[in-house]
């Protein structure tokens, strides 16, 4: 009996080391260069989304800025997304928009970023880490930076635009994304290429 215990337990460590030297390694990445990319990228976004929210905003007001997210925000990320030859997207925990909903891997990072910001250790700083055997990872914190951040994601009845605020509920019934002050942590920035061959 003890043979034929020994034997099987043989057997599942040959196994073991069988399956994982067929499996594919996992080759480390540049992290420095992966995150000054994926910085780049991220901050490029910002600028473009922005921008253009800053012009809805000037054409017809907080309440049309929202629409505008609504209607034509996740094109222009998917065409940047295009452009630079990654996936761009931004998420949180607090969603507005349900596609921007978190896949597993981004929500292990959301609630790590989370629980060092309400620990309040060290700074959140932006990192870059392997995804699957051929990607790279890139996430960076997204902050309440603005007053102007808060007309559309502030508390309401007092920093949140009450004429946003109708526009939110219409547009985005299911809304999470308000309540937030200056300062606090919105979400990520998570973007995703391909390592070169």
């Amino acid at each position: 009996m003890r043979k034929h215990s020994h034997a099987i337990a043989g057997c599942t460590v040959i196994t073991a080391l069988l399956l994982s030297a067929c499996a594919p390694s996992v080759k480390p990445i540049d992290e420095a260069a992966a995150v000054e990319r994926g910085q780049a990228l991220a901050q490029a976004s910002f600028q473009a989304l922005s921008g253009r929210l800053k012009q809805a905003m000037a054409e017809g007001g907080p309440a049309h800025a929202v629409a505008y997210c609504n209607a034509a925000a996740l094109s222009l990320v998917d065409s940047l997304s295009q452009v630079h030859g990654a996936r761009i997207k931004r998420t949180s925990l607090k969603l507005r928009a349900p596609h921007d909903a978190p896949d597993p891997a981004e929500r292990e990072q959301l609630e790590a970023y989370a629980r060092s910001w309400s620990e309040g250790g060290e700074p959140l700083k932006p990192k870059a880490v392997a995804h699957g055997v051929d990607s790279v990872a890139f996430y960076a914190p997204i902050f309440i930076q603005a007053p102007l951040c808060l007309t559309c994601h502030g508390v309401a009845g007092e920093t949140l635009d009450s004429t946003a605020h109708a526009a939110i509920r219409t547009n985005y019934p299911d809304d999470e994304a308000t309540g937030y002050a200056l300062g606090d942590l919105r979400g990520l920035w998570s973007i995703r290429w391909k390592r070169p061959d």
